[in-house]
């Protein structure tokens, strides 16, 4: 499977410029960021409802279907409703279906009397001023859906990490010593594997599968690629034993498919499945905390005693970890090759919230503070840790004399960094009786914008360096 292109290459640069182009007359619009084929669903939609429109008109009052003469321009109303369901861009292009038809009667001499400029400016102006009022909403829907989207991979991703907290305090000392890795091992191993580059659909399958191999005794199993067109590569990109190629006719693997979720023989009922036939006995896809489905797990066999409960919830949480790192690999390794001491989980966040910035327009910031390396800053360095907001992401990057925290702070603009600062430097004032200025505490604000996640982090970094 290819992965996508970066944002900068030169195939992508058409669609940016008209991107930014439409973004620029139409602020509500969202043409480049939609499939093509939605847009030409909606002018094929606005020009079907225009011309039946004025066919039923014709058909009604063959001498003034236009209703130049009426008392009220029904006919306009088809432009405005099309235009407050789709934006200004398509209203434009139903007004111009009107006044294709008006010429094609005009030529068949179905129409008498000049053009009537004034009818259709005011038809014009209603659509547009309809269209606007759609652009509007539609505009503050996206960015709705787009904060609703992080917060909810943000749930997802907490409560993921929350279950892995209890089940590692769970643990029992018969447990670790039948299973060579603790936990906090796995997930170490884990954290890595979606930012191995080599030429295979999944990242870092191999050594995935060794680790399912360790933690939860699989001893024959296989890990299968998702293709573009929504279906699974037969051909398995990892496998641990003699996994053969996958089944797409096993019950089981259907039942995982239709549920999108791990099934076992175990949840069997009666008459409602035969699983009795199937030669699997875990299906798992590997699903992200945002949904996204980039392939899945088939194990062929294991031992009797390990299908239990907490071996299946074990699984469960390693997969969409293992998702989780495979979904934003591309753009997070973009951001490790550049800044190769960020943390991966400082680079996922970024990469996240600068896709947010990018497709809705939400701003999100990144604020680095320089402390001097002596008692004093040390000091300070210390009471500006303890001020992290729980949403907000800290790394503390090595530079050499001075102590360095950058925050990333998710969906704040530029009175929330002021915000920000304001509160910190308040609470230094009070716990130290010092400012920033007396203090040498140097902030340094990055809001994140078009440019490249990567080369944004990496400047910050280099102006803490100077």
């Amino acid at each position: 499977m290819r992965e996508p292109e970066p944002p900068g290459t030169d195939r992508n640069l058409p669609r940016l410029w008209l991107g930014a182009v439409l973004r620029r007359f139409f602020p509500g619009q969202q043409v480049a960021d939609e499939p093509h084929w939605i847009w030409l669903w909606a002018g094929f939609e606005a020009v079907l409802f225009g011309v039946g429109a004025l066919t039923a008109a014709f058909w009604l009052a063959p001498a003034d279907p236009f209703g130049v003469n009426a008392q009220f321009p029904w006919l306009w109303l088809v432009p405005a409703v099309v235009a407050m369901r789709y934006g200004s861009v398509i209203a434009i292009v139903s007004v111009l279906t009107y006044f294709a038809g008006w010429l094609a009667m005009e030529g068949l001499g179905l129409l008498e009397g000049a053009f009537p400029q004034a009818y259709f400016l005011g038809g014009l102006i209603l659509a547009l001023v309809c269209g606007q009022f759609a652009d509007v909403w539609n505009s503050r829907q996206r960015r709705l859906r787009a904060v609703n989207a992080y917060l909810d991979e943000r749930l997802n991703t907490l409560t993921r990490s929350h279950f892995l907290l209890r089940l590692s305090h769970e643990r029992l000392e018969q447990d670790l010593l039948a299973k060579p890795l603790t936990l906090r091992e796995t997930l170490t191993r884990l954290r890595g594997l979606a930012l191995i580059v080599r030429n295979e659909a999944l990242p870092g399958a191999t050594e995935f599968m060794q680790v399912l191999a360790q933690s939860c005794q699989l001893e024959v199993a296989a890990v299968f690629a998702l293709r573009r067109d929504g279906s699974y590569d037969p051909e398995p990109v990892a496998r641990l034993g003699p996994a053969r190629a996958l089944d797409l006719a096993d019950p089981l693997l259907n039942y995982a498919v239709e549920q999108g979720d791990l099934v076992h023989v175990q949840m069997a009922q009666p008459g409602a499945r035969d699983f009795d036939q199937s030669r699997y006995v875990i299906c798992a896809p590997l699903t992200s905390a945002s949904g996204q489905r980039v392939g899945l797990l088939a194990v062929e066999r294991l031992p009797f005693v390990a299908l239990n409960y907490d071996t299946l919830q074990l699984l469960t949480v390693l997969l969409g970890y293992y998702a989780d790192g495979v979904e934003a690999g591309l753009e997070t390794r973009q951001v490790l090759a550049r800044v190769a001491a960020c943390p991966p989980e400082f680079a996922l966040d970024l990469v996240r919230l600068a896709r947010i910035r990018n497709d809705a327009g939400i701003q999100s910031a990144m604020v680095a503070l320089v402390f001097s390396d002596d008692a004093l800053g040390t000091d300070l360095f210390v009471q500006a840790k303890r001020l992290k907001r729980n949403m907000d992401l800290a790394w503390e990057p090595r530079v050499a004399g001075r102590l360095v925290q950058i925050s990333l702070l998710p969906l704040a603009g530029p009175a929330a960094v002021d915000g920000y600062l304001d509160r910190t430097e308040a609470a230094i004032r009070a716990q130290s009786g010092v400012d920033f200025r007396s203090g040498q505490v140097v902030a340094h604000v990055v809001h994140l914008s078009e440019m490249p996640a990567q080369e944004l982090l990496a400047g910050l970094v280099a102006r803490c360096h100077a």
